[in-house]
């Protein structure tokens, strides 16, 4: 299995750095959940400060996983607008042809305005804290020329270096297991494994069961007994699940319209989405966001000297 230990390699780091050292941009690799697996170079004291802060950090987060899967849609670098209004691109990171991540790059400002894809809605409330504000100042202009030289420059990097290091990697470095489990691994562990990953690397497209398991290379009637025998509940049952837990952290924590939230999830109609959100938690998704923006902490204010 690919997880975030594997990943969190000298490799990336001192890719990471490197590119960080030799254009000015930060750099952070992250997982599809937006975790930081690197460690976070170059980074602006602005950013620095907001992903400290325990309101805007999740804001931060989110961004970083919304530029990613928007790049991974095309699986072209994607330049975006994040939720302060700074400019950032993002390269998916797929190995062995699974999506495990996302590098991302930039935390500057254009020198022209320049129509980009809004990520998420441009927050303003963080101007309030003059330090927060004094340093998004002093948040360096870059060209917008630049950042695709950039982006492009960084594609090629992952594509036809990083990736192939990686694959090599985890390949060399996953030694036979000691045997240390009472259980021994049932016939079909590492094709589930992979069936799960495929899932939740695709939940933003039409999955089907027979596509999942062409995946690992097995029937769609043997694959959906085994599936429901090693998850308790049938494919489709599954795959909505997980959709609803990924609806709920966008409805807390981002301003996408319903729609977009649907759309993004899979969902050809948002009324269907909808529908099946209403069956899982007993209310709709606009009451559950406004009940969580009721009982959110509010922001405390800050007096701008």
């Amino acid at each position: 299995m690919i997880s975030a230990s594997t990943l969190n390699s000298e490799l990336i780091n001192k890719i990471a750095q490197d590119f960080a050292k030799a254009t000015g941009l930060a750099v952070v690799v992250v997982n599809i959940h937006g975790d930081e697996i690197s460690e976070l170079f170059n980074f602006t004291p602005f950013c620095q400060l907001m992903r400290q802060h325990p309101q805007h950090s999740s804001r931060c987060r989110l961004s970083d996983r919304c530029g990613g899967l928007e790049a991974s849609k095309s699986d072209e670098p994607c330049i975006y607008r994040c939720h302060a209004g700074l400019t950032d691109f993002s390269i998916p990171l797929v190995i062995a042809g699974h999506l495990v991540g996302f590098v991302l790059c930039g935390q500057v400002r254009l020198s022209h305005d320049v129509e980009l894809v809004d990520i998420l809605r441009v927050d303003e409330c963080w101007r309030a804290d003059p330090d927060l504000l004094n340093e998004f100042l002093n948040v360096p202009e870059v060209d917008y020329a630049r950042v695709i030289a950039s982006a492009e420059l960084l594609k090629l990097i992952v594509e036809n270096y990083l990736k192939k290091q990686l694959s090599f990697v985890m390949i060399k470095d996953n030694p036979t297991p000691v045997a240390v489990s009472r259980k021994p691994p049932l016939p079909h562990d590492s094709k589930m494994k992979k069936a799960l990953r495929y899932i939740e690397a695709h939940l933003s497209e039409d999955l089907r069961l027979e596509e999942v398991a062409s995946h690992v290379y097995l029937s769609p009637y043997y694959f959906s007994k085994l599936f429901k025998k090693y998850q308790g509940i049938g494919f489709n049952a599954w795959v909505t699940q997980q959709r609803m837990v990924n609806a709920k952290e966008l409805l807390c924590h981002s301003d996408w319209s319903i729609a977009s939230i649907a759309r993004n999830l899979g969902f050809s109609q948002p009324s269907y989405f909808c529908k099946v959100f209403r069956q899982t938690y007993q209310v709709t998704p606009q009451v559950f966001r406004q009940q969580r923006k009721d009982t959110a902490t509010p922001v405390p204010a800050y007096e701008i000297s």
